[in-house]
């Protein structure tokens, strides 16, 4: 797999790849995703693309807009050789792989993530999926895309919010592979790092990620560590779909680490400040503990109906299939809860 990073990259996309040997080429993006993005790709490819555009958001994130997708790709003759370019945040990556993993038993796809969260999380790593029942990618394959570009520019005009709430996912990474790291990304306000730092932090996340995943591909046991505060993370969101405050992902990932840490202790207070500091939430409003309790239960990452943590034992030592016992974990929970 391919990673470009850099600047203006999707107006000279087809240097990047040879397009010319694929039969048709489609592109998915969401309601969100400026039309100029799309035309600077169709431009840059110099073919018609078929264009498949669904509702924007997580609750989009289903197996009915899969089947839409599917639909407009039999619908346009899209056979084994054919490409499907997701040009969008998380949401659009994930489900855009899911949806070409499975059609036809598999076609190839490239992932161009537009968000600051999907260009260091969901834009590497061979995870694809959709939610269910609730469940936060509870149904999903690994597939890896032939390549991954990621353009800055497509940054500009991203709220300010769905650009603080990827430092959820950044500062994970600064825990999980040490203190250097850890100091870069949490030096600043996320909106005060100039495009070059962006660049340096986004090619140091996708590294940290990807020498994880290439050791540890199917998430046997060391790429577990890339789930710390997504225990509780993914609970916390999908409930709050529910109420009148949604949370993204990387906000409820920042709130899920504060709990997990409490878990552990020794790092605790360090990562609550930094969380602060970036401007991410640390508590949560109408969601009830027994709530997050059941929503944890269905998480992938366990086994024999216990709940398995990843934990901080300090910055840059994350421990993995960690039991944790229930009343402990009752009382972190009840500590974000307002």
């Amino acid at each position: 797999m391919k990673t470009f990073i850099g600047k203006n990259l999707l107006e000279k996309i087809n240097q990047l790849f040879d397009f010319t040997k694929f039969s048709k080429i489609g592109i998915l993006t969401d309601e969100n995703i400026p039309k100029s993005l799309v035309n600077q790709a169709e431009k840059s490819l110099n073919r018609k693309l078929i264009k498949i555009i669904i509702p924007a958001g997580e609750k989009e994130k289903n197996i009915e807009t899969v089947k839409k997708i599917w639909e407009i790709m039999f619908q346009n003759g899209f056979d084994r050789r054919s490409l499907l370019i997701n040009l969008g945040g998380g949401v659009v990556c994930d489900m855009g792989g899911f949806a070409a993993a499975t059609f036809m038993r598999g076609i190839d796809f490239l992932n161009i993530p537009t968000t600051l969260l999907a260009q260091v999380d969901a834009s590497v790593g061979g995870k694809t999926g959709i939610d269910f029942l609730e469940i936060k990618n509870g149904i999903g394959i690994f597939n890896n895309p032939i390549g991954v570009v990621i353009d800055v520019d497509t940054l500009k005009t991203l709220p300010k919010r769905e650009l603080t709430a990827a430092y959820g996912e950044i500062i994970k990474h600064g825990v999980i592979s040490g203190q250097q790291y850890f100091d870069l990304v949490t030096s600043k306000k996320p909106g005060e790092f100039s495009q070059k730092e962006l660049i340096k932090i986004i090619k140091q996340s996708i590294k940290i990620k990807s020498n994880i995943v290439k050791k540890d591909p199917k998430e046997k046991y060391l790429r577990k560590v890339l789930n710390f505060g997504h225990t509780i993370g993914h609970a916390i969101e999908s409930l709050s779909w529910k109420t009148d405050r949604p949370l993204l992902h990387g906000e409820a990932v920042a709130i899920g680490m504060v709990v997990e840490a409490r878990l552990f202790g020794t790092t605790s207070k360090t990562i609550k400040k930094t969380i602060i500091n970036a401007g991410l939430p640390t508590r949560i409003t109408n969601i009830k503990t027994e709530d997050i309790m059941k929503s944890i239960l269905s998480d992938k990452k366990n086994f024999r109906g216990e709940i398995l943590f990843s934990l901080p034992k300090k910055i840059g030592k994350v421990i993995v299939n960690v039991e944790v016992p229930k009343e402990l974990l009752i009382k972190a929970i009840k500590s974000v809860i307002i």
